[in-house]
């Protein structure tokens, strides 16, 4: 879909990229209604082969729709893409392009910008500058280039205009989850809004994404299976971010990752280990793991890259989140219904039996279904999502752990990255190490 072109200029009209954003939704989600209804006359054959044809024709609408609007459009676009554990392969297919494939800025406005924030001529900082991205998606683009000095660089170069159109698409987004807010009164998706206009502009703020990689390199500078780029602060600035080159193999490069001769049930199982170590003994994790986040080098190592998400949790909720997986894996309901309470989860009828529906159907039967594999199926999360509807019509909930929204984002990351690479990863051994028995004491060893 990306033939090479430069990006053109985003609508900045709130009202056109309101109407674009609906009227992609809307005519994807009318589509499949139609092809349902028609079932009825026309029959399964028939509807299948049309499901097929509009999952297609539907990525390649929400792809253009995203490269045109560019901002949320595009993070949400890769988002999609890494699901292949619950998303049809045409909007893997498609949506895989936004992850570091968007038609880039010309180089003469990045080398614009790179020399309006550093202050000097492009060829005074760096002895040489490649002029295409090595990779381009929703907030900047990223170029290699050497420094004077002879370090390998990659700088990440923010697109101009960006905040206002990033600004413009969470004030959209604030609207459409007022209006579900009105639709569905069981859950108050406010914390939705809350929480994304409070960390996606943080990714603005290339300073903040340094200082978070740095965190996380220390957080793991004893784990050799994990790596993180260091940062050139000398030549950084909020919209210009300049850290160590490092190159690997894309993690869902399947191929090539064979033809290094690397396991790509190894790979799954070293980042599902690093994950649980930075969200239950760091408190503090990488919350964007796409597959254009992340490369693969013999051993295997992971090396994540893009740190303008990251997340710190509570002393307490990491704990209790800890307790949470530990009885989802161990089926002690009672346990579970309490750490659900515990984490922030708050139900109208506060009551033991509330929190032991719902963990069951919010976590405990999701995460048991991928105990063994590392990944959900379709079948497990449509399950999920009928018994979630019934629970909380029988009793709503008032509150949510804002918290909970990018750990379970990370989670459905993961299960998407562990399902395409076809890999086993046994959940509840990985998890172990970092676990409790919800009283502050370890568990044994297996």
């Amino acid at each position: 879909m990306n033939n090479g072109t430069s990006r053109g200029r985003a609508p900045h009209n709130r009202i056109v990229r309101f109407l674009r954003m609906g009227g992609v939704m809307g005519r994807t989600f009318l589509g499949y209604k139609a092809i349902s209804l028609a079932e009825k006359v026309r029959g399964e054959e028939w509807a299948e082969a049309r499901r097929e044809r509009h999952h297609r024709s539907s990525a390649e609408r929400l792809y253009r729709t995203a490269v045109d609007l560019q901002g949320v459009m595009i993070k949400t676009g890769q988002f999609m893409s890494a699901r292949s554990d619950i998303l049809p392969d045409a909007y893997v297919d498609v949506l895989s392009q936004l992850q570091d494939r968007v038609p880039p800025e010309p180089f003469s406005v990045i080398r614009h910008v790179v020399e309006r924030e550093l202050g000097k001529p492009l060829d005074a900082v760096f002895s040489s500058f490649d002029e295409q991205p090595i990779a381009a998606a929703s907030l900047a683009q990223v170029h290699r280039a050497t420094l004077h000095d002879g370090r390998e660089a990659a700088v990440k170069v923010q697109y101009p205009g960006i905040a206002k159109i990033v600004d413009i698409d969470l004030a959209n987004l604030t609207f459409f989850i007022s209006v579900l807010n009105r639709l569905d009164g069981s859950i108050d998706y406010r914390f939705v809004a809350d929480e994304l206009r409070t960390n996606i502009p943080k990714e603005l703020d290339f300073i903040n994404e340094g200082r978070n990689a740095e965190r996380i390199a220390a957080d793991t500078s004893d784990t050799p299976s994990v790596a993180v780029p260091d940062i050139y602060w000398e030549y950084t600035t909020r919209t210009v971010l300049v850290m160590e080159f490092m190159d690997g193999i894309k993690i869902t490069d399947r191929e090539a990752l064979a033809s290094a001769g690397i396991d790509t049930s190894d790979v799954a199982r070293v980042l599902m280990e690093s994950y649980a170590q930075q969200i239950l003994r760091n408190r503090f994790f990488h919350a964007d793991p796409h597959p254009g986040n992340l490369l693969v080098r013999p051993g295997p190592q992971i090396v994540f890259l893009d740190f303008g998400q990251a997340k710190e949790l509570s002393v307490e909720f990491s704990r209790q989140f800890g307790i949470l997986i530990n009885a989802v894996f161990s089926s002690d309901d009672e346990t579970m219904g309490n750490a659900f309470r515990g984490i922030g989860f708050r139900t109208k009828a506060d009551e033991e039996e509330g929190y032991v529906a719902l963990g069951n159907a919010y976590t405990g039967d999701i995460l048991r279904s991928a105990a063994d594999t590392g990944y959900i199926d379709i079948d497990t999360i449509t399950e999920s999502y009928d018994e979630i509807v019934a629970v909380l019509k029988a009793n709503p909930l008032v509150e949510l752990p804002p918290e909970i929204m990018m750990v379970g984002r990370v989670f459905g990351l993961l299960s998407g990255i562990s399902k395409h690479l076809d890999a086993r990863t046994n959940m509840p051994e990985i998890f172990r190490p970092y676990l409790d028995n919800g009283h502050g004491e370890p568990l044994d060893e297996p």
